[in-house]
C-alpha cells in the first residue's frame, strides 16, 4: 500500500486489471479491520484495510487480500450483507453483485472450502443499485432502468415485487436505502 500525493488521492491499491466498484462493508464484522470489495471485469476482490487515522501502529495504510471471486462478467455494484462476520470460529463473507445481464448474484465464503453463489432474475433493464436489509441480511432490494425495486430473500429464492406510493415508478430509479428507524 501506498501514498500517492501526485492525483490527491490518500491511499491506493495496485490492481491487476479495471476496478470499476469499489464498496467498503458498513457493518461491524468483527475484526479491527476496514472490509472491503471492488469489482472488475470478471471478478470480485475481496480484502482487509487498516487506515493510520484507526491504528497508530500503522503507517499510510495495510492492505491484504482474503479472496477472489470469478465472477464472469463486468461488476457494476456491490452490497455488503450484514451476515459478514470475520470474529467468528467460523468466518463468512456474504455479499450480492449487480451485473450487465441484469442479474444479481450472492456469494457466500468461509474462506476456505465453502465458496458459493446463486443467481436471481428479474429486472429487464440495467440495475443501478441494491442493498441489504440491515437487521438480518436475508433480503436484498434492487432497483433497475426498468422503473422497479425488486426485494429478493435469498433463503428461498421468493421475490416480491416493491409497490410504493412514493416512488415514482414512471422514471429510472437509481439507488435505494433502509432507514434503520423503519426496520
Amino acid at each position: 500500500m501506498k501514498q500517492d500525493s501526485t492525483r490527491n488521492i490518500a491511499y491506493t491499491v495496485d490492481c491487476e486489471d479495471y476496478v470499476h466498484v469499489v464498496k467498503f462493508n458498513p457493518f461491524e464484522s468483527g475484526d479491527a479491520c476496514s472490509l472491503i470489495a471492488y469489482g472488475g471485469n470478471n471478478y470480485v476482490v475481496v480484502g482487509l484495510c487498516r487506515f493510520q487515522e484507526e491504528d497508530a501502529e500503522v503507517e499510510g495504510m495495510q492492505y491484504k487480500t482474503l479472496k477472489t471471486f470469478h465472477h464472469g462478467i463486468r461488476v457494476d455494484a456491490i452490497a455488503w450483507s450484514p451476515e459478514t462476520r470475520l470474529d467468528a470460529s467460523s468466518p463468512q463473507l456474504r455479499f450480492c453483485t449487480a451485473a450487465s445481464d441484469r442479474k444479481l448474484r450472492l456469494f457466500t465464503s468461509d474462506l476456505q472450502d465453502k465458496n458459493e453463489f446463486k443467481t436471481f432474475d428479474g429486472h429487464s433493464d440495467y440495475i443501478n443499485d441494491l442493498v441489504f436489509a440491515p437487521k438480518e441480511g436475508q433480503e436484498v432490494a434492487s432497483v433497475s432502468d426498468d422503473h422497479t425495486c425488486r426485494n429478493k430473500r435469498h433463503e428461498d429464492r421468493r421475490e416480491k415485487t416493491c409497490v410504493s406510493s412514493s416512488l415514482d415508478c414512471t422514471d429510472p430509479l437509481y439507488s435505494f436505502c433502509h432507514q434503520m428507524s423503519q426496520v
